[in-house]
């Protein structure tokens, strides 16, 4: 799945907040078309199927899993994420879990220290 993005980094490349864009990305001062619009709404309509079939695949293989960590503030979009992204696959196929703030314990250990009890 190729990301189109101007707030993608690509890895490894030094990164400098304070050059980065913080708003929505332009268009070139014009809104986009609804043949635009179109076009990335079957753009992701594929994708979704895409997620779906893999999902089946996933499933009924047994041997793997699939953890999407998002990271967020409060009011930073996640659950609008979650819903939009996710649509296409089967609710009973995936499990949700959220943390609160870190305790003393988890503080000690890596980033992804409590997911691993989920």
């Amino acid at each position: 799945m190729k990301l189109k993005s101007p707030y993608r980094i690509k890895p490894g490349a030094k990164v400098r907040l304070a050059h980065l864009p913080t708003g929505p990305a332009k268009t070139n001062g014009t809104s986009s078309s609804k043949q635009e619009k179109l076009k990335e709404q079957a753009e992701l309509d594929r994708h979704r199927a895409k997620m779906d079939l893999l999902q089946e695949v996933l499933y009924a293989e047994q041997k793997h899993s699939l953890l999407v960590v998002l990271q967020g503030m409060d009011t930073a979009g996640k659950d609008g994420t979650i819903g939009h992204i996710f649509s296409g696959v089967n609710p009973q196929g995936c499990d949700v879990s959220q943390f609160k703030v870190p305790t003393p314990l988890e503080a000690r250990h890596d980033f992804l220290w409590r997911a691993h009890n989920e």
